[in-house]
């Protein structure tokens, strides 16, 4: 059965979806890939576009989906380096924030962050980033993805020392002492209702089987991405940065503490009216997938 998947093109998605775009690319099996941004991987797999996407997980929460796949997906156990909130106010007394129009589990996160931490509920405004006009103009901008580490760049560049970097990956795990999940994997509601119980699980077996693949060439990875222009934390363009970034900042194995910390940002987005109730995280049953 031939498998549409839509994945992110961000940095962080390499070890996950390289080994996809190999078999894209060969022809094997009528696989199509397609990229996107997170937000609207959400809409293709709604609109059943797609069979599976890399989608944010808030997504899921809001009815996005039939089920997770199993041990797999985009997180972190401290800083994550490619999601941070910039801000010239103390986070006391931010009262607006602009965000990446392509974020969205990102801004529940901060929108969490900064009601647990620091009780204050601001305005958020979604825009296409551009590094040059951040802060120019605002008190508070949330970048993610690459933009993130060409914007940490030139802002530490710059050595304004009125702006604040909080890393929101760090952030959570000091609140919550628990990995967090960015994104994952989700079967669409059209596929699972079509699909075979096979084709589910030959699905999952090559979501998993790619994501094998991709941590084991992550030193390939890293160095084909700095050959490529990509930056690491901190803006830099280096081989060693990005495998850093690929090996420490990000988790691509979805296991029990990762769960845990799923369900946590589910009730923490419950607590704060981010998502309807009734949608909590569910796993499609195809084993663990680790």
């Amino acid at each position: 059965m031939p498998y549409r998947i839509a994945a992110v093109s961000y940095l962080n998605s390499w070890p996950l979806v390289d080994a996809l775009r190999e078999r894209a690319t060969a022809g094997e099996d009528g696989l199509e890939l397609v990229f996107d941004v997170p937000s609207r991987l959400a809409d293709l797999l709604y609109a059943d576009e797609v069979d599976v996407g890399l989608i944010p997980v808030i997504e899921f929460f809001r009815g996005t989906g039939a089920a997770m796949v199993p041990g797999v997906g985009l997180a972190t156990n401290g800083p994550v380096d490619s999601v941070k909130l910039f801000t010239r106010v103390a986070p006391a007394a931010i009262g607006r924030v602009v965000v990446d129009k392509g974020s969205r589990t990102s801004v529940a996160l901060l929108r969490i962050l900064l009601a647990e931490q620091y009780n204050v509920r601001p305005d958020f405004y979604a825009i296409q980033p551009q590094i040059d006009l951040l802060l120019r103009d605002e008190e508070a901008a949330l970048v993610i993805g690459d933009r993130c580490f060409e914007a940490e760049r030139r802002f530490r560049a710059e050595g304004d020392e009125r702006v604040q970097i909080i890393d929101l990956g760090a952030a959570w795990n000091r609140l919550t002492g628990l990995p967090f999940v960015f994104a994952t994997w989700v079967l669409g509601a059209g596929f699972a209702a079509r699909a075979s119980e096979q084709q589910t699980a030959d699905l999952i077996r090559l979501l998993v089987e790619a994501r094998n693949e991709g941590l084991a060439r992550l030193d390939d990875l890293a160095d084909r991405a700095a050959a490529q222009g990509c930056l690491g934390p901190g803006g830099e363009p280096s081989g060693p940065a990005i495998r850093r970034y690929f090996r420490q900042s990000m988790r691509y194995v979805v296991g029990d503490k990762e769960l845990a910390g799923l369900h946590r940002f589910h009730e923490l987005c419950l607590r704060h009216a981010i998502c309807p109730p009734g949608r909590a995280p569910a796993l499609a049953a195809a084993g663990r997938g680790e």
